[in-house]
């Protein structure tokens, strides 16, 4: 039986065992046949059975072997380098077919709807007669554009328009979600009430296509996502939708945290998040390529203090903790100053200008001149570290604070008291700026921010000091003649929604200023001290008359009208 057995086991493995090839040895194999337990013949630079199981693929692969003592990632890395010069060369194919000069709307495909099944939850949203008619495109553009600069658009507008004209999928095209944005928010903007089905549909896309911008392989997605998110987030606020409007600004605030543009041109070596440096999270958008030029560097410097200055302001106006960005952030920001986008035209840029603690040393009162430290744009970044430093300021204030802890806040307050009064004493003042001009917007945003930071400083001292009553008083009634009555029926309307804000806090205080005057009626009258309440009534009328004209449709600013108006009115009763 044994004998049997045995030859019937020789005939049965000489019957199906495959003579062995010329393999390599055990542990020379490439790192797919040894993944794939698999024999190897060691061929380069693709292996016979890697050869077979690609097919016609197999020929832009390179097997990677222990021998060649490269890590399996440098092989991928290389494999990529092989596919991108593939991608490459059909793109410069498709390119020469259709080398032909062809017509085309540039507006035509920007907002078309997609398939009902696609992008759900939105589907039910975005089809049928909900969507908005591509005739209204190019003036929805223009919409926007007529007030993009404080909405805080800071791309170049003549590059950015020239860009619309390039073809669908060309990689200088603005990206989808960013266009989708800016028809929304030029549609909001057009006052088209009656159409709100439109809106939300914009709105719907918008939101889905500014998700994906960074995730794109658009060669400017880091900029365009953190554009995007500033209009969406200016967007949600002028709609009186402020968590959302929070959400969106924390999205860009942390993109450009992640893209490192507060160290462009930084003299420090070191970054100022060591963790986020090391992290390969990060290491994607952390890279970007070197700028094109001074325009393109530009719009990343821009993009940050936009970015920055946005935060500043809404930490304040909607109560959001604002210790982070001054106490916390501040110190580890380098990117110099801002230029306006024309000085960027004209090549003003040194290339020897480096960046060190701009921030703090603005503070500190330690910065000396450099080009664009008056920028419209740099000032309007000042005021709003000013205004978040003193509402961070006043807010650790308390009557029964330790005697160490208050001699401290008084050096604190004194300080930022006379930086307060010396950079508004250094403001141009409205009346020589021609309210039709770019830099009119910067300007009334850069006055008004500067006032309400003294009324917010000395906000909580008012009841017990009287030079903080008269300074805080001081400032809103300036705000009332000098920055109020700088606007009129003629002028241009502004679509700053952070400007409601800002007037409400002008607003308080010139009520609670009435207020106090009629409760003291008697008494003033009894030692002859003019009444100030009817002066003070007529200042209260000019920021309501202001608030008429801005920001141009916004629901926020109509809440805070009212507000300030039933505030007046009960007031008002309450002095009869």
């Amino acid at each position: 039986m044994s004998s049997v057995s045995g030859s019937s086991n020789e005939q049965s493995g000489s019957r199906y065992s495959k003579p062995r090839g010329p393999y390599t040895a055990r542990g020379q194999s490439c790192s797919n046949c040894r993944r794939r337990k698999i024999k190897c013949d060691g061929k380069r630079p693709v292996c016979s059975q890697c050869m077979r199981s690609l097919g016609s693929s197999a020929e832009h692969m390179v097997c990677e072997y222990a021998a060649a003592n490269r890590s399996e990632i440098h092989a991928l890395e290389a494999n990529i380098r092989v596919l991108q010069n593939r991608i490459r060369e059909l793109e410069v194919v498709q390119e020469a077919d259709d080398a032909g000069v062809k017509l085309h709307q540039p507006y035509a495909e920007l907002l078309t709807p997609t398939h009902p099944s696609d992008n759900e939850p939105y589907a039910e949203a975005l089809s049928g007669q909900q969507t908005v008619d591509e005739t209204m495109y190019q003036p929805l553009l223009e919409i926007f554009l007529r007030y993009a600069r404080e909405l805080g658009f800071f791309l170049h507008i003549p590059r950015f328009r020239d860009s619309l004209l390039l073809p669908r999928g060309n990689l200088g095209r603005p990206s989808e979600g960013l266009l989708r944005t800016i028809f929304l928010v030029g549609f909001h903007l057009s006052g088209l009430n009656e159409a709100q089905q439109q809106e939300q549909a914009l709105l719907s896309r918008a939101l889905v296509d500014a998700a994906s911008i960074l995730s794109s392989s658009h060669r400017d997605r880091v900029v365009q996502a953190i554009q995007a998110e500033v209009l969406l987030a200016g967007y949600f606020f002028c709609t009186g939708r402020i968590l959302e409007g929070k959400y969106h600004l924390h999205a860009a605030l942390s993109i450009t945290i992640a893209a490192k543009l507060h160290k462009l041109r930084s003299q420090n070596a070191d970054p100022g998040f060591p963790e986020l440096a090391s992290s390969a999270i990060f290491g994607d958008i952390s890279q970007l390529d070197f700028p094109l030029d001074q325009i393109a560097e530009g719009e990343r410097i821009n993009a940050f203090w936009t970015t920055f200055t946005m935060s500043n302001c809404w930490a304040v106006a909607a109560d959001s903790p604002q210790n982070f960005i001054v106490e916390s952030f501040g110190p580890t920001v380098d990117t110099p100053w801002p230029l306006d986008m024309v000085a960027y035209e004209q090549g003003l840029l040194p290339f020897n200008l480096l960046g060190r603690e701009t921030v703090t040393r603005f503070l500190e009162r330690r910065s000396s001149f450099t080009i664009g430290e008056n920028s419209s744009i740099a000032m309007y970044a000042k005021s709003s570290i000013l205004l978040v430093r003193a509402a961070g300021l006043s807010a650790i204030h308390r009557t029964d604070m330790w005697q160490q802890r208050a001699e401290v806040f008084a050096v604190e307050f004194a300080a930022l008291d006379d930086l307060l009064s010396s950079f508004d004493s250094s403001l141009i003042p409205l009346s020589q700026i021609d309210s039709s001009s770019e830099d009119f917007s910067f300007a009334f945003a850069t006055h008004l921010t500067t006032k309400v930071a003294i009324i917010t400083l000395h906000s909580k001292l008012r009841e017990n000091s009287a030079g903080s009553s008269e300074k805080a008083l001081s400032a809103a009634e300036a705000c009332a003649d000098s920055i109020a009555g700088s606007i009129s029926s003629e002028s241009p309307t502004l679509a700053n929604p952070l400007l409601s804000a800002l007037w409400m806090s002008v607003g308080q205080v010139l009520i609670e200023e009435i207020r106090r005057d009629g409760a003291e009626r008697r008494f003033r009258e009894s030692i002859g001290i003019p009444r100030r309440e009817d002066a003070l009534s007529a200042k209260l009328q000019k920021v309501l008359t202001v608030m008429r004209y801005t920001p141009a449709h916004s629901p926020l600013n109509d809440y805070m009208f009212s507000q300030i108006q039933e505030m007046y009115r009960g007031t008002d009763q309450a002095s009869r």
